[in-house]
């Protein structure tokens, strides 16, 4: 079963050209059959080149109607996730897409939608995963102001036993987990009724000499290391700045917490550069099937 599905999803960004670029990597790659999911007349090229290879992709044509882009994201991810259960592919790779026109204002992102179509549970995790240094948040696309009252111990002890399950399971190593505070210093500075203080003891209380489970810390100085660490951050850009800074292209987005993996390229639609295929840059593509190889 060592296949995967790509999700075509948005044609007005670099999805096709990112593809077609990686061409050689995916007809030589070690994985046995990539199915393509999508629009054929909107990926047409991907199309074309699939038929010369057919042993070794395939094209599951399914049309975008009307523009009506939410239905088409159901429809498509839904048949990847039908690979799944017929047992055909181990991996779903779907391609970066325009949030607030595919997922209709209905989700905060592709991560919390495909946890709702795979199994309807609220137990997911994004992770931004590089060999070395990875990046998970506890929140994800919501607003400063929203934060803190989304911070609770569930979420954390999910997220927490997500990295360790996945770290486990897939990646088969030991990794440093560094948990982030919400406040200045950790909340030092505050009194014992702080978000931090009550972070604090939940990790100790929870997972006390389990793993190598440190926080929490301060966010300011937490980064001087990242080998082998994996920091779990209370929101959005207090981890993905320092990753995206440090790993830049060479990261990769998986959906952790689930039986069936979901990665995508780390870095959005790039419309601009739909016309420009010199600075489109594929290197995230590339680590989503060198993982799939590799695990």
């Amino acid at each position: 079963m060592n296949s995967i599905c790509i999700l075509l999803t948005d044609h007005e960004s670099i999805n096709e050209s990112l593809i077609i670029k990686s061409k050689k990597k995916l007809i030589l790659s070690k994985l046995k059959k990539i199915y393509f999911i999508g629009d054929a007349k909107n990926f047409n090229k991907i199309y074309l080149f699939h038929k010369k290879y057919q042993k070794k992709f395939e094209f599951i044509r399914i049309e975008l109607k009307k523009k009506n882009y939410f239905q088409y994201l159901e429809k498509i991810t839904k048949e990847g996730i039908n690979l799944f259960k017929k047992k055909k592919i181990k991996y779903l790779i779907n391609m970066p897409l325009n949030k607030k026109k595919y997922l209709n204002n209905r989700y905060f992102g592709f991560t919390e939608f495909y946890s709702k179509k795979i199994d309807n549970k609220n137990n997911e995790n994004m992770l931004l995963f590089n060999n070395n240094f990875s990046v998970c948040p506890l929140t994800t696309h919501i607003q400063i102001k929203d934060v803190d009252k989304k911070i609770t111990h569930y979420k954390i002890k999910i997220a927490l036993n997500n990295i360790i399950n996945f770290y486990k399971k897939i990646i088969k190593k030991k990794i440093n987990i560094i948990v982030l505070g919400l406040n200045p210093h950790a909340g030092k500075d505050f009194n014992n009724n702080s978000k931090d203080k009550k972070i604090e003891k939940l990790i100790f209380s929870k997972f006390a000499n389990k793993n190598n489970i440190k926080g929490p810390i301060s966010a300011d100085t937490a980064f001087t290391d990242t080998s082998n660490k994996v920091f779990l951050g209370m929101y959005h850009d207090q981890v993905l700045i320092p990753f995206k800074m440090k790993n830049r292209f060479n990261g990769i987005n998986i959906t952790i917490g689930k039986k069936f993996y979901r990665l995508s390229p780390d870095h959005g639609t790039a419309s601009k550069l739909k016309n420009n295929k010199k600075k489109i840059n594929n290197q995230s593509l590339i680590e989503c099937i060198k993982f799939c190889e590799k695990y």
